[in-house]
């Protein structure tokens, strides 16, 4: 089917900066202003960086890295684009105008792009049929991830609601995407701690860290490359929060012990100074016996090592690390327990 004047439009615009792209909407007719709009979020994610890529991992990866893992980075450029083009005083109107038609077109489509942590977090205590829905909604290869996340309870009457041969009303589907939309949005803007304070922008790049960490390294390095060209500063800090300390743990023996290898025991014994018994167990155990004897050594020839020097150790060790993530050898041992996780 040959695309109308509003997709070609929409399709236009998506390709420009926001600054153009208004300029150019003020000289469509008024009303059609929120069609072209509702169709620029129809379209998907803006500014990916090879068409190669497929959407999902992409879309989930470009909402949370902006704050938002319900689409928040395209309905911010339709935002600006509106703003730039009828001025602040009709901007809000003519957005909340195209979301209705968003909604009444697709109701699932924000949904789409939300991670499958959130979702499952957000049908938390929901029916069953709510669950199926969602599932039948969702790209197979999302619905099969999205399974297991949910409570026990609910996952095989969801899959068997989905075997029914019953088709759920068209006003039915939409007041569930209307919860599921609702619940994710009272997910996003609940205070992180009891005073209050919205989530830290490290929280929210360390979620993005670990998504692009379970992609294949040439997908994760095409993001990271995205977010590089527009911060240089953000690309570096979710590469780095794709290993952090706490994730010692969880690194391949054989991984641990290459690094650990390169480590000087003094170095060795200052990052564990005061370490999660988690950690020093993890790497004691993939120490040689001579090795864990000088680490002993130089622990009991320390004196109350400054914080900063304690810092400066583990980021030693977790340097190693890093390289070898970068290099695309890095492996977890969660993705042992889930032959679809790759990591690097």
């Amino acid at each position: 089917m040959a695309a109308t004047g509003i997709q070609k439009a929409a399709a236009l615009l998506k390709a420009l900066d926001p600054g153009t792209a208004g300029q150019l909407l003020q000289a469509a007719p008024p009303g059609t202003v929120p069609e072209i709009a509702a169709e620029i979020l129809c379209l998907g994610t803006i500014g990916r960086p090879d068409q190669s890529l497929p959407d999902g991992p992409v879309t989930e990866f470009l909402g949370l890295l902006h704050g938002n893992q319900t689409g928040g980075r395209l309905d911010s450029f339709v935002q600006q684009v509106i703003l730039g083009a009828v001025g602040e005083e009709q901007s809000q109107r003519i957005l909340n105008e195209a979301r209705r038609i968003v909604g009444d077109r697709d109701p699932f489509l924000s949904i789409r792009s939300t991670d499958t942590e959130s979702l499952a977090k957000a049908l938390q205590g929901e029916h069953p049929q709510v669950a199926a829905v969602v599932l039948g909604e969702l790209p197979t290869g999302r619905s099969a991830k999205l399974i297991p996340l949910l409570d026990e309870s609910v996952r095989g009457e969801a899959v068997r609601r989905m075997t029914c041969d019953q088709t759920t009303p068209r006003k039915a589907r939409a007041r569930i995407a209307e919860t599921v939309r609702k619940r994710l949005e009272a997910m996003h803007q609940a205070p992180a701690g009891a005073g209050g304070e919205p989530a830290e922008p490290q929280d929210r790049l360390r979620q993005v860290a670990l998504l692009l960490r379970g992609l294949r390294q040439e997908m994760r390095d095409s993001l990271v490359q995205v977010v590089a060209n527009q911060d240089a500063e953000t690309g570096t800090n979710v590469q780095n929060l794709m290993v952090i300390w706490e994730d010692i743990p969880d690194v391949d023996d054989r991984n641990l012990q290459e690094v650990l290898r390169e480590m000087e025991a003094r170095d060795l014994a200052m990052a564990l100074w005061n370490a999660e018994a988690t950690i020093e167990t993890k790497v004691r155990t993939n120490v040689s016996e001579r090795a864990g004897a000088l680490l002993d050594e130089e622990t009991s020839l320390m004196r109350d090592p400054k914080e900063e020097e304690i810092e400066a150790a583990r980021e030693t060790l977790l340097g190693h690390l890093r390289n070898l993530n970068a290099q695309g050898q890095l492996r977890f041992v969660e993705a042992k327990a889930d032959a679809a996780t790759t990591v690097g």
